[in-house]
């Protein structure tokens, strides 16, 4: 829709704008996740962790570095979906408070998939796009790494300390980690990272992925978010239609003298469009990789528009505990606002 309103006073949209080798890569990825999650691994992993936790800060102390960590590899949605439902479990079991808990795990999963090139959507793109090799790209999260580690780990002393009594043990439901299924998820993170990373062609990774997920489960495919990848593409058109647009291009081209500059707007953006199409339509106008790179994962804070999995945090906890929407709409705008004026100061000084 907002692609045919602006290609009414702008211009049509172009299939040039589309960027096929972040797309292919994203298909890639979803393939990949929906594989993992179906091998069980990132529940394995999580049950596990609540078994060892004898209150409720270890517990969401150990989830929260689980999810920081988890996301760099199988992006923030993923965690999200996986966490969200568990955390809600394990707080009514044990009478836990959930709302600022929840926040945490939102803002982890945020942070942590910044870190990697194959967290997020928008860090597949900027790799993409301005064709950065793995080691450019680490000096640049390397940083975001150490600040939000520090800011999670921080966080989570602030959750109330109550003893559990933990019935995780005796639970009848136990997960079982094949090692087949950890030594093939290896090689195909290998395979993800090389055909992102331009080492292989990108094509022949989506195929090897695609060839191992039709051989192991072929109802997988079915659960890949195809709709997000319609998306993608939309953003493409959209921000090819408005950088036509002699205002709008104007206006970019004028602020984003310097890379302080991209790096503000960048963020900024990212309240208004979320991080995905501000990393886009920033990326037209210009070449500094590392600003925008921390503007729109710094961006990921702020509004719940600000990134997608903010509002797919938002669903979930509305579908698992409706009583808790608004507690958690409050504390996650209270605790993101600050957040995100926090980062910008430290990161303005950095970049």
């Amino acid at each position: 829709m907002i692609c045919f309103i602006s290609s009414i006073f702008i211009g049509g949209p172009n299939i040039k704008d589309i960027n096929w080798d972040t797309i292919l890569s994203l298909m890639m990825l979803m393939i990949f996740v929906a594989l993992i999650s179906d091998m069980n691994i990132l529940n394995y992993f999580s049950h596990f962790i609540t078994t060892k936790a004898q209150n409720s800060r270890t517990i969401i102390l150990m989830l929260v570095l689980f999810d920081y960590f988890a996301s760099m590899f199988f992006t923030n949605d993923v965690l999200i979906l996986a966490l969200i439902p568990l955390f809600i479990n394990i707080a009514n079991r044990h009478h836990l408070q959930k709302a600022y808990p929840l926040v945490l795990l939102t803002i982890a999963a945020n942070l942590g998939s910044s870190i990697t090139p194959i967290g997020n959507p928008q860090n597949i793109f900027l790799v993409s796009n301005y064709h950065v090799g793995m080691l450019a790209f680490f000096k640049h999260s390397y940083i975001f790494f150490i600040v939000g580690l520090c800011t999670v780990v921080l966080l989570s002393f602030l959750v109330e300390n109550k003893s559990i009594l933990n019935s995780e043990k005796g639970h009848k439901d136990v997960i079982h980690l094949k090692a087949s299924n950890v030594l093939i998820a290896i090689l195909l993170m290998i395979v993800v990272l090389m055909g992102i990373f331009n080492i292989i062609n990108i094509i022949i990774a989506l195929f090897v992925v695609l060839c191992t997920a039709i051989l192991l489960n072929y109802r997988v495919i079915y659960n890949v978010d195809y709709s997000l990848l319609l998306s993608f593409i939309g953003f493409f058109l959209i921000v090819g239609i408005f950088s036509r647009s002699i205002t709008i291009t104007h206006f970019i081209a004028t602020v984003s003298t310097s890379p302080k500059n991209v790096f503000i707007l960048s963020a900024l953006a990212s309240q208004f469009i979320s991080n995905v199409p501000a990393s886009v339509l920033m990326a037209k106008f210009s070449g500094y990789m590392g600003a925008i790179y921390y503007g729109v994962s710094i961006g990921g804070m702020g509004t719940l528009v600000a990134s997608l999995a903010n509002l797919l945090a938002l669903k979930q906890v509305a579908i698992y505990s409706k009583l808790d929407v608004r507690k958690f709409v409050f504390i996650f705008s209270l605790l993101n606002f600050a957040l995100l004026f926090l980062f910008i100061i430290i990161f303005y000084f950095i970049i």
